[in-house]
């Protein structure tokens, strides 16, 4: 039983860089099907949900930031992050503001939040929420501008 264990961890200490070289590769490529799979679907499978900007988180070495930003479907709530185009201080005065998330039906974790389209406060509901994105046809080219987001793995832990 010993031998067995040492043959696996003489496998691993002598191909580790290859293991991680494709572990790496594998992860880059399901993230693109997700963002791909956004793209493709969001017309014909999205649905609208009502997200409140809880807070900025930065990245890097100060060279950007991002939105934490979290919506309620049904009694769950759930969380996202989405990368942001605007300056640091403009992007401070959208914390706690509500925004249109749109996110596919079969896959919830897979959505974006879209500053660009603020909703107003009389709007309480999701149903409300779709009417009133149908109502006023301006707002899908903002839409079909689809704002980037992070790693899959970062709306799903």
């Amino acid at each position: 039983m010993n031998r067995d264990k040492l043959i696996y961890m003489d496998f691993f200490k002598r191909y580790y860089p290859i293991i991680l070289f494709f572990l790496i590769i594998a992860i880059i490529c399901y993230d693109f099907s997700v963002r791909d799979d956004f793209k493709k679907n969001y017309k014909n499978q999205g649905e609208y949900a009502i997200g409140k900007i809880n807070s900025i988180k930065g990245y890097g070495r100060g060279t950007g930031f991002y939105f934490l930003y979290s919506f309620k479907v049904g009694d769950k709530d759930y969380k996202g992050r989405s990368m942001v185009d605007l300056s640091f201080s403009e992007a401070e005065k959208n914390i706690d503001k509500r925004f249109l998330v749109l996110y596919l039906k079969h896959n919830i974790y897979n959505n974006r939040l879209y500053v660009s389209i603020p909703v107003n406060d009389k709007i309480k509901s999701n149903f409300e929420l779709h009417r009133w994105v149908s109502c006023y046809p301006a707002i899908q080219p903002k839409l079909d501008s689809i704002p980037g987001a992070g790693f899959f793995f970062e709306n799903y832990f």
